[in-house]
C-alpha cells in the first residue's frame, strides 16, 4: 500500500512517546533490582502510565479512527490539526511534570488541557463520522466509553479534596481504567481490525460481527463490578461481575470464529500474522483472568500478591494486547514498516521480552500463592528481559529512518 509520509508522523511520534514511557518503566524495574532513594518511583509510575495510555495508545488509535472514518475533505478542517497539535505538546510535558512534581498543579493542568482537547476532538470525530456497519459501531461505542471513562478524572479531584485517598478514590481510578481499557481501547481496536478486513476484502460473517459487538457491549458496563470487588464483600457485585465475565467469554467465542474465517483469507506477512496471534492470545488470557477474578479467593490472593498478578494483568493488556495490536495496525496502514529485517528482529525481541516478563510475574505470584520457593534473582531477571523489550522497541524505531536496510 502507498505510504503518505506526512501521515506517518503521528504514529512515529506516538512510538517515540512509547519508548520514553518504556524507559521510565525500565528505571522502575531497576529500582527493584538495585534499590535507590534517588528514583522517585511513584512519580515515575504516574508519568509512565499516563504517557503510555495517552501518548502511545490514544494518539495512535484516534489517528487511525480519523484515517478510516473521516472523509479527506473533513480531515483538512483546522479543528483536527489544532487539537492533535495541542495533544502532541501536552503529553510529552507529562514526562517532565510528573517526575519533578508528581500529581500536583502543573500535571493537573496538563491533564485538564488534554481532557478538554480530547472532548473537542471526540465530538468532532463523531460529527464527521462516516459508516454504519459493525466496525463503525464498535468505533463509535469506543468513543462513547472514552467519554464515560473521562468523567472519573473530573470526579477524582472532588474525592481527593473531600475524602482523600479512600476506597472511593481507588474505585474512581478503576472506573477510569476499566472504561478506557475494556471500553475505548477494546472496542476501537477491534473496530479498526474489522475495517482493515473490510478494506482488504476479507469476507467476514456480518452475523458473527454483530454477535461479537452485542455481547461485548452488554458486558462492558456491568464488568466494572469486577474492579470494585477488592473493596466490598457485597455478594451482588460478585454475581454481576461473574455474569459480565461470562458475556465477555461469549463475545470471545464470536471473535475466535471471526478470526478463523479471516485467517483462511489473510495474505499478511509472517510478522503480521505473529502479531495478530500474539494479541489474540493475550486478549483471550485477559478474558479468562477476568472470569477468575469474579471468585472471592482469587480477589483475596490478587490483592495480597498485587506486584505480580495485578501488574501482570495490566501489562498483559497494555503490552501483550494493546501495544502488539497497535504495531499490527500501523503496519497494515503502512505507517510503520515492519517488513525490514531489522524491524522484524526488533519486534521479535519485544515480543520475547513481553512473554518472559509476563511469565515471570505470574509464575512468581503462583509460587508465593502455593508457598513454594520464590524465583532466585527474580528482580534482576525481570530487569534483563524488560531491557530486552526496550532494545526491541529502539531497533524497530531506528529502522524506520534507514533506507539502506534490506527488506523481505
Amino acid at each position: 500500500m502507498l505510504v503518505n509520509k506526512k501521515s506517518k508522523f503521528i504514529y512515529l511520534y506516538a512510538l517515540t512517546l512509547f519508548i520514553l514511557s518504556a524507559l521510565y518503566g525500565l528505571l522502575m524495574r531497576w529500582n527493584f533490582a538495585f534499590p535507590t532513594k534517588f528514583i522517585p518511583y511513584q512519580n515515575l509510575l504516574q508519568s509512565h502510565s499516563h504517557v503510555a495510555f495517552l501518548g502511545w495508545g490514544y494518539l495512535t488509535v484516534i489517528g487511525a479512527i480519523i484515517h478510516f472514518f473521516v472523509s479527506d475533505t473533513d480531515k483538512q478542517k483546522k479543528v483536527y490539526k489544532t487539537t492533535l497539535a495541542i495533544l502532541m505538546v501536552v503529553i510529552p510535558l507529562m514526562l517532565i511534570s510528573f517526575p519533578l512534581g508528581g500529581y500536583k498543579a502543573f500535571s493537573i493542568v496538563l491533564l485538564v488541557v488534554f481532557g478538554l482537547t480530547s472532548y473537542v476532538l471526540s465530538f468532532r470525530v463523531l460529527k464527521d463520522f462516516q459508516g454504519n456497519n459493525t466496525s463503525a459501531k464498535l468505533i463509535k461505542f469506543g468513543i462513547y466509553y472514552y467519554l464515560l471513562s473521562s468523567l472519573a478524572t473530573w470526579f477524582l479531584g472532588f474525592v481527593i479534596a473531600t475524602q482523600g485517598k479512600t476506597d472511593l478514590y481507588h474505585n474512581t481510578i478503576y472506573f477510569y481504567l476499566h472504561f478506557l481499557y475494556n471500553g475505548f481501547f477494546v472496542f476501537a481496536l477491534f473496530g479498526l481490525l474489522f475495517k482493515i478486513f473490510e478494506n482488504q476484502q476479507i469476507l467476514i460473517s456480518e452475523n458473527l460481527q454483530k454477535g461479537f459487538f452485542l455481547f461485548l457491549n452488554m458486558a462492558c458496563i456491568p464488568a466494572y463490578a469486577l474492579s470494585v470487588l477488592w473493596s466490598s464483600d457485597f455478594s451482588l457485585f460478585y454475581v454481576i461481575g461473574f455474569l459480565a465475565s461470562v458475556l465477555q467469554l461469549i463475545s470471545l467465542v464470536f471473535l475466535l470464529k471471526i478470526m478463523r474465517q479471516a485467517f483462511s483469507q489473510l495474505k499478511w506477512s509472517f510478522i503480521a500474522k505473529i502479531l495478530i496471534k500474539f494479541a489474540l492470545i493475550s486478549y483471550s488470557l485477559k478474558i479468562i483472568s477476568q472470569i477468575l477474578s469474579a471468585f472471592p479467593y482469587i480477589v483475596e490472593k490478587s490483592l495480597a500478591l498485587k506486584p505480580f498478578f495485578i501488574i501482570g494483568y495490566l501489562h498483559l493488556f497494555t503490552l501483550g494486547f494493546l501495544s502488539v495490536f497497535l504495531f499490527l495496525m500501523a503496519d497494515q496502514l503502512g505507517k510503520i514498516n515492519l517488513q525490514k529485517t531489522t524491524s522484524k528482529v526488533g519486534i521479535q525481541l519485544f515480543l520475547t521480552g513481553v512473554f518472559i516478563t509476563e511469565l515471570l510475574l505470574f509464575l512468581q505470584g503462583f509460587l508465593f500463592m502455593f508457598q513454594f520457593n520464590a524465583i532466585k534473582y527474580y528482580s534482576l531477571i525481570l530487569l534483563i528481559f524488560s531491557f530486552l523489550m526496550v532494545i526491541g522497541l529502539l531497533v524497530v524505531y531506528i529502522s524506520q529512518f534507514s533506507r539502506k536496510l534490506r527488506t523481505i
